[in-house]
């Protein structure tokens, strides 16, 4: 029991001693390796920079409803956007996706002048539609209005003539019993 009591105590120390060693060992390491590590790190930050800022550059080709405005925006900017030096290996990269961004939103500025002329002369037609058929309504209700009133005056004429028929007939009725009367009442004064 002693002897494992004494064989214990030493592999502790050995153990003691080897993750001392370890530990410095790796303490040297990560304190040799830093400046590659920051190295490291430094050039992923700046690769990171230059695809977004490629990235950046071939964004402006998305382009889903945007305006005229907003089109010639992006290629005025895209235009005065200088790629030079400052992009190190990615010049190329960045000058390729300029051009083809630019490319893009050209063709998408012809599409949509083209599109927003034709919405123009849509917008147009349906206006002129709109006016031809405003001005159709209006000539029907002045047909109407003008039917209206001939028929009116035709009713009025007609009810005119009837009245003056009726009068006449009433007259000619007045007159004819005026006259029967006159002549039954000659007939009695002849009788009497």
């Amino acid at each position: 029991k002693e002897l494992v009591a004494e064989q214990k105590a030493q592999i502790k120390l050995i153990d003691d001693d080897r993750i001392s060693v370890v530990k410095k060992f790796d303490e040297l390491r990560n304190e040799i390796l830093a400046p590659r590590d920051a190295w490291e790190q430094a050039e992923k930050d700046r690769v990171a920079k230059h695809e977004e800022a490629i990235q950046f550059i071939k964004n402006h080709s998305y382009i889903s409803d945007a305006s005229v405005l907003k089109i010639k925006g992006d290629i005025e900017f895209l235009e005065n956007l200088s790629i030079g030096p400052q992009y190190e290996e990615y010049e190329e990269q960045a000058k390729l996706a300029k051009f083809e961004t630019l490319e893009v939103l050209r063709r998408a500025l012809v599409e949509r002048e083209k599109y927003e002329a034709e919405q123009a002369e849509l917008e147009r037609l349906r206006q002129a539609e709109i006016l031809r058929q405003q001005q159709e309504r209006e000539a029907q209700i002045a047909r109407e209005a003008a039917d209206r009133a001939t028929r009116e005056a035709e009713e009025k004429a007609r009810f005119e003539a009837e009245r003056v028929q009726r009068e006449k007939a009433e007259a000619e009725q007045r007159e004819a019993r005026l006259k029967a009367e006159k002549e039954a009442a000659e007939l009695r004064a002849q009788q009497a």
